[in-house]
């Protein structure tokens, strides 16, 4: 994780995302403005936050480790979502794996700073309320939801979460042939399931599939087969 030293675009994130209104100078003057490469973890499993994480650009991938050794995707965060909001209140170790989509910026600010300027406040304890209630509603929905609908509409909600522009092509680097396994385990199937459904899908012309990944083709259809894209 890389450390970005600029006030200005920092300042620029709080006052987008309205956070410069909920904490005061001291805390603000406390935040410190990180960016993740794409694939890059911010926490795993078992690790102690020392910071609370607002994310204020780019996507978050949540998933769990299972006890044998594969994952299981939960969700995808979107600015503006918190990581580091249960383990402030509760001081647990962290319990999923974080991993940024994209290129992602963060906002930091430790616990200690938080603890000792705003843990009685009213204020910032229903903003963390309302994000933390939204987490667990969402998380308990997803790991159900998330197994009981067909691998097509599974599939198609984790294309486009994880879907960026290159040349002018919906590009999903993650889809290349070796990486499918990962992603069986992720999205709690087999390989070989996994590799009838988008051979299905390219036979219908959804999608195509190069040595390099897979390509959209009829992006109206794919956002249809998400069902509104379960993982978001």
């Amino acid at each position: 994780m890389k450390k970005i030293f600029n006030q200005k675009v920092l300042t620029s994130y709080l006052q987008e995302h309205k956070l410069d209104e909920l904490f005061n100078d001291e805390v603000i003057k406390g935040m410190e403005l990180y960016q993740l490469s794409r694939g890059e973890i911010l926490c795993s499993n078992g690790d102690k936050l020392e910071q609370m994480f607002f994310l204020v650009k780019g996507k978050l991938k949540i998933f769990t480790t299972l006890p044998n050794g594969k994952s299981l995707l939960l969700r995808f965060n979107t600015p503006l979502s918190i990581i580091g909001d249960i383990e402030f209140t509760t001081r647990y170790e962290v319990k999923v794996n974080v991993e940024s989509v994209f290129e992602s910026k963060l906002i930091g600010v430790s616990f200690e700073l938080l603890h000792k300027h705003f843990y009685n406040n009213p204020e910032f304890l229903r903003f963390i309320l309302e994000k933390v209630s939204y987490k667990l509603y969402s998380f308990s929905n997803i790991t159900s939801l998330n197994l009981l609908y067909p691998l097509e509409n599974r599939l198609a909600s984790y294309l486009l979460s994880i879907m960026y522009h290159e040349n002018n092509f919906l590009f999903y680097e993650d889809m290349r042939s070796e990486k499918l396994t990962d992603v069986a385990d992720l999205l709690g199937t087999s390989y070989r399931h996994l590799n009838r459904v988008i051979k299905k899908m390219c036979s219908e012309s959804i999608i195509e599939r190069t040595k390099e990944g897979l390509y959209i083709k009829d992006l109206h259809k794919l956002k249809e087969l998400s069902i509104g894209n379960i993982y978001e």
